[in-house]
């Protein structure tokens, strides 16, 4: 029978003596994100975990997240296509696994007159991008003309955008 703790800054002083009384396979300590997913992972392979935070779960830098799953598209830029897989598929994992979680928000990169890259670049990039980090249906890339630019974000400056 699994015993089940609550989680509450009131009962530490109880949640570290039940502790005490049980052996684990695995302990980790630090409840932010990574320690959390290290917990998760574990657990969900059937170990006996204890994750032990000092403070509040997720009050460190944790609680300082954007919430955003970073998607990997600068490592592109630097050809560093394996690490661009391995986070799409990373990616494709917490959409997978965690759907209530995740809430796809569509992001404008404008292209401008002598800016890094030029249209035709930029859309084999992102092409390849969808490619390496597994990305389909809806959430594919797609090149907009200046004018479809425009008529989402209007402030954008028009004399010198190419497209987005």
């Amino acid at each position: 029978m699994q015993e089940h703790i609550r989680f509450s800054n009131l009962d530490r002083g109880e949640i570290r003596n039940k502790l005490s009384q049980h052996t684990f396979d695995v302990v980790v300590i630090g409840g932010g994100i990574t320690g959390a997913g290290i917990a998760l992972d574990a657990a969900s392979r059937g170990l006996r975990v204890a994750l032990v935070e000092k403070g509040d779960f997720a009050s460190g830098t944790s609680s300082k997240s954007t919430k955003l799953i970073h998607g990997g598209l600068r490592y592109l830029k630097q050809f560093d296509f394996w690490l661009v897989k391995e986070v799409g598929s990373e990616r494709a994992i917490v959409h997978k696994l965690a759907p209530h979680l995740v809430i796809p928000d569509k992001m404008l990169l404008p292209l401008i007159e002598n800016g890094s890259y030029g249209k035709w670049l930029t859309s084999v990039g992102l092409k390849v991008y969808d490619i390496l980090a597994q990305v389909d249906g809806d959430d594919k890339r797609k090149m907009l003309e200046k004018k479809e630019a425009l008529k989402l974000e209007p402030l954008l400056p028009r004399k010198i955008l190419k497209g987005a």
